[in-house]
């Protein structure tokens, strides 16, 4: 008889698991006034898939469903979907509360319990910066040059621990999905270097998964405009109306510029660009300028001003600059006669080094 009910039970237990296991819920309990409309996403091929809405009041609210696997899930609030938190959804319960350094995820399963500890690292990181920014304003209010030193040495010194405590999680779990996805989630301000890195020290089921999939092919694209790499055709129209394009431009040596009239960094270093285009334009060396100014009269009167006497064209859409991954100008690539990409982001001496050795000067 005790064998029979045992087994009962135990029959019983497993059909209440395998219930369990069809569904998630994911209970908030932020506490204070907190109020309004949310909604559960998740990635799909076409963007964002919503899963689920619902509504907090007080700061509590409950999102339910079902998901095959493991999949990345965002929940948003308001009509511009701000982020309130990122889970690691699957068939379990979740509960978000309100922590020291913002909303903490408890529950869910090992993936989740592996993307809480790489957001931590984000979040303390994101407290920091924002502690030192408020007593950074303060200090420059007050000219207080030392402090605004110490301040900097001091998130110098908070970034560096993020990172070795990143680095350390990387390794320890190097085989997840988890890891891939935080890479994945920031490779958009890495270079080539340091994503390639991060991406060779995954394990291969990390590198199998769809982020390791997507860093793949972001390393495809970053490698386009690496030196060693042809540098990818573009083409556009110079303030005469002359239509150019990069592979057309013959020349020993090829410098194209990134530059726009609003930047200061960029009308500083102009008199260094001329002065080398002047010296060295005879022996075979062509520059083309491409400003990311939006009004062409800015454009036009700053290429006056500067004495620029090289190719120039404008890019307002920003499509050459996006596909160049220019992050910041000025923005330099230094092309040899076959337009493969020699060196980046040379300026000053450096530049005038670089053009000389190529042309043999």
């Amino acid at each position: 008889m005790m064998k029979i009910v045992f087994s009962l039970w135990f029959v019983l237990c497993v059909t209440l698991a395998g219930f369990a296991q069809q569904s998630f819920k994911i209970t908030g309990r932020l506490g204070g006034t907190l109020g309004g409309d949310l909604v559960l996403a998740a990635s799909g091929p076409g963007g964002l898939v919503k899963l689920d809405e619902a509504v907090m009041v007080d700061g509590e609210f409950e999102f339910s469903g079902s998901v095959e696997g493991v999949i990345p899930a965002y929940i948003l609030a308001g009509e511009q979907q701000q982020p309130v938190a990122t889970i690691m959804l699957e068939n379990l319960e979740y509960v978000l509360v309100a922590g020291n350094d913002g909303i903490e995820v408890q529950g869910g399963g090992e993936a989740q319990e592996i993307w809480s500890r790489f957001d931590a690292v984000n979040k303390r990181v994101l407290r920091e910066k924002m502690k030192i920014e408020q007593e950074a304003r303060d200090a420059y209010a007050r000219q207080d040059q030392m402090k605004l030193q110490a301040l900097q040495q001091q998130f110098g010194k908070v970034a560096a621990e993020a990172e070795a405590r990143q680095q350390e999680l990387f390794r320890t779990y190097k085989d997840s999905f988890v890891a891939a996805y935080a890479i994945a989630s920031g490779m958009g301000q890495m270079d080539y270097t340091s994503l390639k890195a991060l991406y060779d020290a995954l394990g291969e089921p990390a590198k199998n998964s769809p982020y390791g999939q997507m860093i793949d092919r972001q390393l495809a694209v970053f490698k386009q405009v690496e030196p060693g790499s042809v540098a990818p055709d573009f083409s556009g129209t110079t303030a005469e109306g002359t239509a150019v394009s990069l592979h057309g431009i013959k020349a020993k040596v090829k410098l194209v510029d990134f530059w726009a009239s609003w930047c200061g960094p960029c009308r500083q270093e102009m008199p260094n660009v001329c002065k080398i285009y002047k010296k060295y334009h005879a022996a075979g060396l062509e520059i083309l300028g491409v400003s990311l100014d939006t009004k062409p009269q800015d454009w036009v009167k700053a290429m006056q001003e500067e004495k620029m006497t090289w190719l120039n064209i404008v890019d307002q859409s920003k499509e050459i600059s996006a596909r160049y991954l220019v992050r910041g100008i000025p923005h330099t690539i230094l092309l040899d006669e076959n337009n493969r990409i020699i060196a980046k982001n040379l300026r000053g001496k450096a530049l005038e080094k670089k053009i000389a050795e190529l042309l043999g000067k």
